[in-house]
């Protein structure tokens, strides 16, 4: 079993197929990983930060230790196990009040809520890394939207996703395709056609004849049902002009065997599966 690496001295996001992925408790997982190169900052990113939180009492929170950095309402801080000096506060409210970053002055668990504006969130984490507040960043993701990942700049990726035997053949084809984009080679530099914007049916459809290889700005923009996937990869050679490293697709089993899940993904995602240290036992 693969274990967990990269998330040191790095910006991670952390993302799911669906609610109830494991998120937050993988990111929990993460954080004490990336808390041995020292403090970290914890975010989460707009509408779906806000709606758990909205729902604190029933959703897991985010652990932190003295030094990490949380970006929070002041309600949720003064409700927090942890103690915060503020850093910054930030302009405009979330719908959830005026948001702050702060740094946690007593370690303890928190309620972290995200701006609604990607763009903001993006340049806290600069200024994060620019004013060396913290040596490690994980984002915890919205659900099922891999076009937040390119939105941040250069980051790192994991995927969550908890199997059962009620959607094992639809995630597990879903993981299939994640593999696979996430494995597209960069642009080598030999003349190629370029493919802007969004890659769907319609898109390789208008494809010049002929047309056998093909590069695109990166794999957020793919929007290819498994099988339509598999036909592409078939029949062109295709590439990306800006790559985002999968740290690992971490899979929370139900009533399903490691072996049986493993042989259904095949080894192309295989190799990047980190069975959850919280799994549930079958």
């Amino acid at each position: 079993m693969m274990e967990l690496t990269g998330v040191e001295g790095a910006v991670t996001v952390i993302t799911g197929f669906e609610k109830g992925s494991g998120k937050t408790t993988f990111l929990n997982h993460a954080h004490s990983i990336a808390r041995h190169s020292g403090p970290v900052a914890v975010f989460t990113i707009g509408v779906d930060g806000a709606q758990k939180a909205r729902g604190a009492q029933a959703s897991p929170e985010i652990r932190v230790c003295p030094g990490d950095i949380v970006m929070t309402t002041e309600s949720f801080a003064r409700s927090s196990t942890a103690r915060f000096e503020i850093l910054e506060a930030l302009p405009g409210r979330s719908s959830l009040g005026p948001l702050f970053l702060g740094r946690a002055l007593r370690g303890g668990s928190v309620t972290v809520v995200g701006s609604e504006h990607l763009s903001v969130l993006a340049d806290m984490i600069h200024r994060v890394r620019l004013e060396h507040w913290a040596q490690s960043v994980l984002v915890d993701g919205s659900v099922n939207r891999l076009t937040q990942i390119q939105a941040l700049g250069e980051v790192n990726f994991a995927f969550t996703a908890r199997i059962d035997r009620a959607n094992f053949s639809r995630v597990g084809s879903r993981i299939r395709n994640l593999a696979a984009l996430a494995a597209l080679p960069l642009e080598d530099g030999a003349p190629s056609p370029r493919l802007e914007g969004i890659v769907n049916s319609a898109a390789l459809a208008a494809l010049p004849a002929g047309t056998d290889r093909f590069s695109i700005e990166d794999f957020t923009k793919v929007f290819l049902e498994p099988g339509e996937l598999s036909r592409a990869l078939e029949r062109f050679e295709l590439s990306v002009r800006r790559r985002f490293q999968l740290l690992c697709i971490a899979v929370t089993l139900r009533d399903v065997e490691r072996d049986e899940f493993l042989d259904a993904v095949g080894p192309g995602a295989a190799a990047s599966v980190l069975f959850n240290p919280y799994e549930v036992a079958c």
